[in-house]
């Protein structure tokens, strides 16, 4: 009898641990691309030839930004990160009302 108390417990709480898990990583979502900005001394967005400016990862981008930084000190760098949109849950959208 203890045994199967244990299995039901045990059970119950993989079950829920599991439900947070999906809930929790289902909004989570990782930027599709990353792309450097240059401005030049007057504050206008401006477009170097010799520059790439589109990235897949975050770090590759901040490693461009800080060696452009050295090699052409009279610009400015940012980054610009692009998520894609997230898409509601097929589920929840049947059970959701329409007001329009």
């Amino acid at each position: 009898m203890q045994k199967i108390i244990d299995k039901i417990i045990t059970g119950f709480f993989v079950i829920v641990l599991g439900i947070l898990w999906y809930c929790s990583v289902k909004y989570y979502v990782k930027p599709k691309e990353c792309s450097i900005i240059i401005y030049d001394v007057f504050g206008k967005q401006v477009k170097i030839k010799e520059i790439r400016t589109n990235f897949k990862t975050r770090d590759v981008a901040k490693s461009f930004i800080s060696e452009y930084q050295k090699r052409f000190p009279h610009y400015d760098f940012s980054m610009r990160i692009e998520t894609p949109e997230i898409k509601e849950n097929t589920v929840l959208r049947i059970f959701k009302k329409n007001y329009k």
